[in-house]
């Protein structure tokens, strides 16, 4: 079953004290400028594939399945992952769908979308995201795919970045760590950004993943339209 939850009421803080490259100057011009006015689509959108690192492996990794292997399936749509995945496969499968999905998604409605380049832009958006999960002590935690945790399922933060302005992290590592091997670091995520938290399976089907793109989109959508001034400088 998926949750999503929408852009939080922190875009309103973000956007008011010049967090996240927003200056009150540029949120005061955006303001100006009515919703019939505003193009969202005329930003550019940039993003980066999704940060899932992958546990370490310590055991010979599984004979690849024939090309033609059924895609696991329990009582929901198939499963992105094939029986014989390994976890640095798995993580790769999901990234990738991620990005694919989350640039048709955009394009689908009319948006300019590329992977970021390796020289960063000097305007528009840049969308990143997190995989984590909590610990025993509900901290988030960076989360490692094939590790052992509890837990059926991840979540998932995306940030929207202005390009326009200093670089901003999506997280910081926090000040106090307890190294558990099932998981990466403790992590706090910027509440100072337009920020989404999303769940997810950590076994999620081509749809789950649709949905959540398509939120993203719905989200930007709102938040370009109230700021796309700010995001085009």
């Amino acid at each position: 079953m998926l949750a999503r939850a929408p852009f939080t009421r922190r875009f309103a803080a973000g956007l008011l004290f010049c967090a996240g490259g927003i200056c009150l100057s540029t949120q005061i011009s955006a303001a100006r400028q009515s919703p019939q006015d505003a193009n969202p689509q005329a930003v550019p959108l940039f993003i980066t594939d999704f940060d899932l690192p992958v546990v370490p492996a310590t055991k010979p990794s599984t004979p690849a399945a024939p090309p033609n292997a059924a895609k696991k399936t329990s009582n929901g749509p198939p499963s992105l992952y094939q029986e014989s995945d390994t976890p640095s496969e798995q993580a790769r499968l999901l990234v990738d769908f991620f990005s694919k999905t989350l640039l048709q998604s955009l394009q689908n409605s009319k948006f300019t979308s590329a992977k970021q380049p390796s020289e960063r832009p000097s305007s528009g958006v840049l969308i990143r995201g997190v995989f984590a999960e909590p610990d025993a002590l509900n901290r988030i935690r960076r989360a490692l795919m094939g590790s052992d945790a509890p837990g059926g399922k991840f979540f998932l933060y995306v940030g929207i970045f202005n390009l326009a302005r200093p670089d901003a992290p999506l997280y910081d590592h926090a000040p106090v760590q307890d190294p558990d091997p099932r998981y990466g670091p403790v992590i706090t995520p910027n509440n100072y950004i337009p920020l989404a938290k999303f769940e997810i399976a950590k076994d999620p089907s081509e749809e789950d993943i649709r949905k959540i793109c398509a939120q993203i989109v719905v989200n930007l959508t709102a938040l370009l339209t109230k700021n796309a001034a700010a995001f085009s400088q």
